[in-house]
């Protein structure tokens, strides 16, 4: 089939060259020049023949009459389009053209705008104006656009902002003299604006050529940065920086060094948690696995960090800014149940739920509980609507995660098995990696508290833990 494109364009540049010298009423014609070759395309006013133009560089072209459609080809990219439209197909995807082509002597003429944007800056070539023509060089001057849908969450003292790209562009996050800048140098960000969007310390998204600037009140900026896949996003954190009395644009290292997994012992300080007849707490209880748990990772060559390496407080929405900052691989929050009915045992692994449902009446009740602990009640101060949009990303993600985690802690320790449910638990929301939380017993049954209390169990809940959560992380 190449052979034939090739022959059909080598037809189409014949035709169309022989026409041009019997007309020189349309006079002139312009020089394409490509390294040492050159070609000289009619010129048809405001139009050029555009297939010479392609044949030069070795592009492949076809017409298909019963589709009437042209076809380029290039190096694995295809673009596709009519006379008479401005809409073409440029690897599948339907872009707007600047103008639309129209039927030539020689098969089909189009501005040397369409020439350029549509035709040679997809497959990597830009014009530069020479004598009697251009010279067609290496190098795409207008970059093909990326979506960037933007999400924030607001913290007590930081906020993640969550640019999520319609597909795989590169990134770099410099910070400007003019506010902070996302620079993309293959990509033209376009912002999606179908959603209004909503900060409390970022000020305005502007699209700039093939920047997108990221305006912040005064005296926040950048803390850190990095890039995430599935799906494609850029990952920023802001919070209090001190004024410099010069700044100085300079490029902010993207994180450095393994992705960490954050284990976040829940409650801590004041904040007790459940606490059995016996007089055990949950915040010891959970502390005492998390630490052993965090050993055994790092036995496992995992990068491990503590929400509360000892007995702190720390705020629900706090948590998971930290796992935010250091780019964890995965957030997995601890936590003892308690009931009123003190037959009931077991343990459970939750995921997050966006819209506020509950697998069933007691995870919806379990959230209640663990979201009052530290927060007086209150949920963050997030648009929620918006954020929900960022976090479905990795929803799928974190179910897998808390899949793994309850099948090891079943399989080693034969506990009841509660299952994997959805709840809206606070400590969850804003999460950028896959985040679980994990009820690893209930302090409010005799036995099961005698078992979470002793060395030995907690020692083994550990041990199921950690099989899990790296049976997750290593199959990424």
């Amino acid at each position: 089939m190449q052979r034939r494109h090739a022959v059909m364009l080598a037809l189409i540049l014949c035709v169309g060259s022989a026409i041009a010298q019997e007309q020189p009423g349309s006079g002139a014609t312009l020089e394409f020049r490509f390294g040492e070759r050159s070609v000289k395309a009619a010129n048809l006013g405001s139009q050029v023949e555009i297939m010479p133009v392609l044949a030069l560089i070795g592009a492949e072209g076809s017409f298909s009459a019963a589709a009437d459609t042209y076809s380029v080809i290039y190096q694995g990219h295809v673009i596709q389009f009519a006379v008479g439209r401005r809409f073409v197909l440029v690897d599948g995807k339907l872009q707007e053209a600047p103008d639309q082509p129209a039927a030539s002597p020689g098969g089909v003429a189009a501005s040397v705008d369409f020439l350029e944007q549509v035709l040679l800056g997809p497959i990597g070539f830009h014009l530069e104006p020479a004598p009697a023509g251009y010279q067609i060089v290496a190098g795409a001057r207008f970059a093909e656009p990326v979506t960037i849908r933007p999400a924030a969450a607001d913290f007590g003292a930081t906020t993640t902002l969550v640019l999520t790209l319609d597909r795989p562009v590169k990134a770099t996050v410099l910070d400007g003299t003019d506010g902070l800048v996302v620079r993309f140098p293959d990509a033209s960000p376009r912002l999606d604006n179908s959603l209004p969007f909503r900060s409390q310390r970022v000020v305005a998204l502007t699209s700039r050529g093939q920047e997108l600037v990221v305006r912040a009140q005064s005296g926040v900026g950048l803390l850190n940065w990095h890039t995430l896949t599935g799906p494609d996003r850029v990952i920023i954190e802001l919070g209090p920086v001190q004024a410099s009395a010069a700044p100085v644009p300079a490029e902010i290292a993207e994180r450095a060094g393994p992705r960490p997994i954050v284990i976040d012992p829940g409650h801590g300080g004041s904040d007790t948690g459940a606490m059995s007849g016996s007089g055990t707490v949950e915040k010891d209880v959970v502390l005492s696995v998390a630490r052993r748990l965090a050993g055994i990772l790092a036995g496992q060559g995992h990068t491990v960090r503590l929400t509360r390496p000892g007995d702190e407080a720390r705020g629900l929405t706090d948590r998971t800014a930290l796992a935010n900052r250091v780019d964890a691989v995965a957030f997995v929050s601890l936590h003892a149940n308690a009931s009123t009915a003190t037959s009931v045992q077991g343990a459970e692994t939750y995921y997050m739920s966006l819209d506020d449902s509950s697998t069933d009446e007691h995870a919806a009740a379990t959230a209640r509980l663990e979201n009052v602990a530290d927060t007086g009640g209150a949920r963050p101060d997030l648009d929620l609507i918006l954020w929900d949009l960022a976090q479905a990303e990795v929803l799928n993600q974190s179910a897998e995660l808390a899949l793994a985690v309850q099948n090891r802690l079943n399989e080693r320790l034969g506990l009841k098995d509660r299952g994997v449910k959805q709840a809206p638990f606070a400590v969850l929301t804003g999460a950028t990696m896959p985040a679980i939380l994990v009820e690893i017993g209930f302090l409010s049954n005799p036995a099961e508290a005698q078992q979470l209390e002793s060395a030995d169990h907690q020692q083994r809940l550990a041990e199921a833990l950690a099989f899990g959560i790296d049976d997750f992380v290593r199959s990424r």
